[in-house]
C-alpha cells in the first residue's frame, strides 16, 4: 500500500493516517465476510452494524466531508496529499466504514463484560450504556487529537450536521492534549451515538429473539 500513494507525495503522518484509515475501513468488510462464511454473525449484530453505517453517514459523514452545513468541504481542510490518498467522494465512505468498526469493538466490549451474565440487549441497563459511553468518547478523543487533528479545521470550519446540532456556532474547547483542542462539536456526535447504538441493538435483539421462537 505505501507504493500505491507514492504518487501522492505523502508525508509520514499523512502516509500513517491514511494506512489507519484503509486499515480501519476494511476489517469490518473482512469480517462481516468472514463470520457470515462461519455463520457466526447473528441477525441483531448483522442489522444494529448496517443501521449505524446508514445512521453515521446522513448524522454527520457526509455533512463533514462536503460541508453541506455552512462549514469547509474535507478537501479544503486537509493537504491536497491527503485528498489525493483518500478521494473526497470516497472519504465519507471510508469513514463511515471505521465509525461500523467502532460500534462493532463497543458491542464486543458489552457482551464480554456481560458474558456471564443476563443479556443486557433485553431491556435498557445502565451498566451496558455506560460502556457504549466510555468507549466511544475515549476512541473519539484519540481521534480528535492524533488521528484528524491534521484536517478538522479551525473552529467554524465543520458543517453543522444532525449529529453535530450545535454546529460550529457554539464549540468550546472541553480541554487540550499535547496542545491539540478536543471540542465539543467533535465529541458531541459519539455522545449522541452512545444511546442511538444501544437502542438500536436492544430493538434487533428483541427481534431476533421474536423470529427465533417464531413469533
Amino acid at each position: 500500500m505505501e507504493n500505491f500513494f507514492k504518487f501522492c507525495d505523502l508525508n509520514k503522518l499523512e502516509h500513517w493516517l491514511v494506512m489507519r484509515l484503509y486499515i480501519a475501513a476494511s476489517l469490518p468488510i473482512i469480517l462481516l465476510i468472514y463470520y457470515t462464511i462461519k455463520k457466526k454473525v447473528s441477525y441483531s449484530v448483522a442489522m444494529t452494524l448496517i443501521s449505524v453505517f446508514l445512521i453515521v453517514s446522513i448524522g454527520w459523514e457526509l455533512w463533514l466531508t462536503y460541508g453541506l452545513g455552512g462549514g469547509l468541504p474535507v478537501d479544503q481542510r486537509r493537504s491536497v496529499a491527503l485528498t489525493c490518498a483518500i478521494p473526497v467522494n470516497l472519504n465519507w465512505f471510508l469513514n463511515s466504514l471505521a465509525d461500523v468498526l467502532v460500534v462493532w469493538i463497543g458491542l464486543y466490549l458489552v457482551k464480554l463484560f456481560y458474558r456471564n451474565k443476563k443479556s443486557p440487549f433485553l431491556k435498557w441497563n445502565w451498566g451496558a450504556f455506560s460502556i457504549f459511553l466510555l468507549w466511544f468518547i475515549i476512541q473519539n478523543i484519540y481521534v480528535e487529537a492524533f488521528f484528524y487533528n491534521l484536517q478538522l479545521g479551525s473552529n467554524g470550519d465543520l458543517s453543522w450536521a444532525p449529529l453535530h446540532p450545535l454546529g460550529s456556532w457554539f464549540n468550546p474547547t472541553i480541554f487540550k492534549i499535547a496542545g491539540r483542542s478536543i471540542t465539543l462539536q467533535a465529541q458531541s456526535s459519539w455522545i449522541l451515538m452512545a444511546p442511538i447504538v444501544y437502542l438500536t441493538s436492544i430493538y434487533f435483539y428483541r427481534k431476533q429473539k421474536i423470529l427465533h421462537n417464531g413469533g
